[in-house]
């Protein structure tokens, strides 16, 4: 706040209100004064609680070494570290040269380049001599995974053993087949099979919550001995679908539109399913996503049959995919095309894998043999 005073020496003093309209008379002033005053504008500022704050926090880090004064030149953070690591002296000592910087607290950071690093030594290749040029790995020369199965030329003996070569038998699928040799299944009583009470279910999922990482089923196909249709139908999930995992189950929106609710269709499928031997590849996926459960003697999971690795080439113990399985059993392609599976047709390919085996699978089963159970037993000693 701003203020205005005359003040008149040597004669009558006049303040500005009275005479604001004009200037006093020569006559009755010696010497005329204006002040003017700014007292009110200082006090202010000083009782400003936030501008106090911040000058008293601005000493606290000067004082401690934190914070360079306004009169100190600016000095990059870290600078003096790096010149005595180019000049090869120690990083502990500091210049005095640097004013309140050697004071500082050191920080490491967890990338700090100029730290001295342990020397990576290649075992394959002798200190100071390089690597020829011919010898080291391009990106263009890696192969994924995959390819490497489809080429056991090229994968090395590692992953050569995986791949499906007609005629080599590894040492765990020859265990397999001695167990079998065993049981003598040629002189068994054929396995009596009743067509009706055997279906293959199949299921597609689609994705709720966060970033659609629960697994709800959206379609659910049940197919017959012969492969007739039995259930086959879209399915709303209850909750709300966030990823519709069209790339591989195919569903997209406009299926779920007018699809049958999740527990009508629960009832109709346990409804089926009951009584019945049900063929399944991972079949437990399938029950999980239906919330049903069903007897383990009446289930049949195509993944789990080491009868189905060893007529198509594969390892016992190897996990193989019902797509792989398929084109090397039945040479039967399925799962292809970008409009995502199909559950139908993935239930009838897992039913023509069982119906290769059934006769002999069923009567290892007859037996009550343990054939996993003796099988892991030779092959963990």
């Amino acid at each position: 706040m701003f203020g205005i005073m005359n003040t008149c020496i040597g004669g009558e003093s006049a303040s500005t209100p009275e005479k604001s309209q004009g200037q006093p008379q020569k006559d009755q002033c010696d010497m005329f004064i204006n002040v003017v005053y700014s007292g009110d504008k200082e006090k202010s500022a000083s009782q400003n609680p936030n501008h106090e704050w911040f000058l008293k926090k601005r000493k606290f880090l000067e004082r401690k070494g934190l914070l360079r004064s306004k009169s100190e030149p600016y000095i990059p953070p870290y600078k003096h570290r790096r010149d005595k690591a180019k000049a090869g002296q120690s990083s502990s000592t500091v210049s005095s040269t640097e004013g309140s910087h050697s004071q500082r607290p050191k920080v490491i950071f967890k990338h700090d380049t100029t730290r001295p690093q342990p020397a990576k030594v290649n075992p394959k290749v002798e200190p100071g001599v390089r690597r020829p040029v011919s010898d080291r790995p391009s990106k263009r020369s890696r192969k994924s995974k995959k390819a490497k199965l489809l080429n056991p030329a090229v994968a090395g003996p590692a992953i050569a053993q995986r791949a499906p070569v007609p005629g080599d038998v590894s040492d765990s699928n020859q265990r397999a087949i001695s167990l079998l040799d065993g049981l003598n299944l040629p002189a068994l009583a054929p396995a009596l099979i009743n067509p009706s009470k055997y279906a293959a279910i199949d299921c597609e999922m689609v994705g709720g919550g966060p970033q659609g990482q629960v697994s709800m089923l959206a379609r659910c196909s049940v197919v017959s001995y012969e492969g007739d249709v039995i259930f086959d139908e879209y399915i709303k999930p209850d909750q709300l679908v966030t990823c519709y995992r069209t790339r591989w189950s195919g569903i997209r929106p406009k299926d779920l539109v007018n699809a049958m609710p999740f527990q009508e269709a629960k009832k109709r499928v346990a409804k089926l399913l009951h009584g019945k031997v049900v063929v399944g590849h991972a079949v437990h996926h399938d029950f999980q996503s239906l919330a049903y459960v069903h007897p383990p003697s009446h289930t049949r999971d195509t993944q789990k049959i080491p009868l189905l690795n060893l007529k198509g080439g594969f390892e016992v113990q190897r996990t193989v995919s019902l797509k792989i399985l398929s084109k090397a059993i039945l040479n039967d392609e399925i799962q292809t095309g970008r409009d995502g599976h199909s559950s139908l047709e993935d239930a009838r390919a897992t039913m023509k894998l069982y119906r290769a085996v059934a006769s002999d699978w069923e009567k290892v089963l007859a037996t009550g043999y343990n054939f996993w159970g003796v099988f892991k037993g030779l092959t963990s000693n």
